[in-house]
């Protein structure tokens, strides 16, 4: 599964890891010793992160139901992110790509999986 920056047809990730159970979510990244280039999480469904624990910074994009950026920003190690009420997901990436998102775009999961799909927007 592929993370792609819809508007400029960027892909921000090669490999994707899912995180859809709560234990897989609680888990997240603790222990690993770096996110490398091309490697994301995705946390579905989610609506907060943190990084405790953690031994390095992550860029983190909150996204709402229909796969828009509310929330963009670099989360240092022992830091909480925003409680935000109406994020779904959240995907965590390299730091190194800070800055290539901002709020308000659209990022879509290619190869990926139809549950994590956006519904539809109505007319």
């Amino acid at each position: 599964m592929k993370i792609i920056h819809l508007g400029s047809g960027a892909i921000l990730a090669e490999r994707v890891t899912l995180a859809l159970t709560a234990w897989q979510r609680a888990r997240g990244l603790l222990g690993t010793r770096t996110l490398p280039e091309g490697e994301a999480l995705l946390l579905a469904p989610c609506n907060s992160v943190h990084t405790l624990g953690m031994r390095y910074p992550l860029y983190v994009l909150y996204l709402d139901g229909r796969n828009r950026v509310i929330w963009e920003g670099v989360l240092r190690p022992w830091r909480m992110g925003p409680y935000i009420l109406r994020a779904r997901r959240v995907n965590e990436l390299p730091v190194s790509l800070a800055g290539n998102v901002k709020v308000g775009d659209v990022i879509g999961l290619a190869g990926g999986r139809p549950e994590l799909d956006p519904p539809p927007i109505s007319p």
